[in-house]
């Protein structure tokens, strides 16, 4: 019956990696699979899991200290280096050190079974019910390929993913291929801020999921909770669409709790506003470039916000370092025909803060990102409803956010 825990036991493979975050400061161990662990395990405190996975004998001791105080069976295959992942911010991709070239095998299997892809090992899961998330931005493999078999499977996977593991880039081929090759029961495809959509069979439609705004976005393993919640969930009798739905919600929570889990059980009630995104939207990047650092800098921005999917013009890539009677004009051209800015403050730059003040004359949204500056020099973009952000993956979202609304 839905809502009822019979998950009395549950099996979880995935990978166990030290993460770490030089803005803001992150260090920790997590990995998809130990954090898929913890993340159950705030949602069912007495289930048995097993964890299945690759580790150095660091990770065994850790998990020496978790099965003393609560009912798991660590099954760890012995390695010499545990993997890094180290990420400049949380939207960069992380350098990977410690990977060798020996691939392993890690198998899990059991009545409800969890399962993510792993750089070092190939995963074999076997089950009754079972979720397979490849969690690979380059080389997603795929659950029948690595001898994967079960009653009932689910696939839970981005787009990027998708569209790797079936070779199609429409929506519906992507579905009509993974049904065929991979025989899931469910298909779920994260789609970023367009939310998420569940298909039941090679000829459903498809439901929309919808993805939330948060006051905060903190992205690292979000992938991993919204996958998990669905695991539980689904394994509990809810539907794909209730699943999925509770995933998304749950996926929030965590975002928004800068990557905390512990109290999922106690905040799936908060409500949240849904992301609709109706359009590309285009976005104006304003900032100094006057040094190497302001340079790298504004071309990251411009990276990462094309990498969501907006438009971006920046006055530094599309105009250049001309004169002023020939900048201004196109600039100003720009400004009119942006939905969304995104001001980098910090040195407040006469420039820049032109460009925030043409922009709220005209009605357009400004996100202001800054850190050292004091309140008092931010007092009139305050007083004009601009968007001051001092965490900087947050202020890229919600730049995305405004512009596509």
């Amino acid at each position: 019956m839905s809502g009822d825990n019979h998950c009395g036991e549950v099996s979880i493979a995935g990978g166990a990696y030290h993460e770490t975050c030089s803005w803001p400061v992150w260090n920790a161990v997590f990995g998809s699979g130990w954090r898929a662990v913890r993340v159950f395990r705030a949602l069912s405190p007495a289930t048995n899991i097993t964890f299945c996975s690759v580790g150095n004998q660091q990770l065994q001791q850790r998990m020496k200290v978790y099965a003393a105080s609560e009912p798991l069976e660590p099954n760890i295959i012995k390695v010499d280096d545990m993997l890094y992942f180290d990420y400049t911010h949380p939207m960069s991709r992380p350098i990977i050190t410690g990977l060798n070239k020996n691939r392993h095998a890690v198998e899990a299997n059991g009545k409800y079974v969890i399962g993510f892809g792993m750089l070092e090992a190939s995963v074999k899961l076997t089950g009754e019910y079972v979720v397979y998330d490849p969690q690979s931005p380059t080389h997603p493999l795929s659950f029948k390929e690595q001898g994967g078999a079960a009653h009932h499977l689910a696939l839970v996977m981005n787009e990027t993913e998708a569209k790797m593991l079936s070779d199609e880039q429409d929506l519906l081929k992507i579905r009509d291929r993974l049904f065929e090759r991979e025989g899931c029961e469910c298909l779920v495809i994260k789609r970023g801020a367009k939310g998420a959509s569940v298909f039941h069979s090679k000829d459903d439609a498809g439901s929309v999921i919808p993805a939330y705004k948060t006051e905060q976005v903190w992205p690292i393993g979000s992938g991993d909770v919204f996958t998990t919640v669905f695991a539980y969930y689904w394994f509990n009798g809810y539907t794909p669409v209730e699943s999925a739905m509770k995933a998304s919600k749950a996926a929030a929570i965590y975002c928004e709790s800068a990557g905390s889990y512990e109290e999922l059980p106690q905040k799936m009630q908060k409500s949240y506003v849904e992301l609709n995104p109706h359009k590309k939207g285009n976005v104006y990047l304003a900032g100094p470039f006057f040094t190497l650092s302001e340079k790298l800098f504004v071309a990251e921005c411009r990276h990462l916000l094309s990498a969501m999917g907006v438009e971006v013009f920046s006055p530094y890539h599309d105009v250049g370092e001309g004169k002023a009677e020939e900048v201004a004009p196109k600039d100003i051209e720009a400004l009119n025909a942006c939905d969304c800015v995104f001001a980098i403050i910090d040195g407040l730059d006469s420039g820049t803060l032109f460009e925030i003040g043409y922009a709220v004359a005209k009605g357009k949204k400004v996100v202001a990102y800054v850190e050292n500056e004091t309140d008092g020099a931010l007092k009139m973009l305050k007083g004009t409803g601009c968007d001051i952000q001092s965490d900087f993956t947050t202020a890229i979202y919600k730049t995305c956010w405004y512009a596509s609304e």
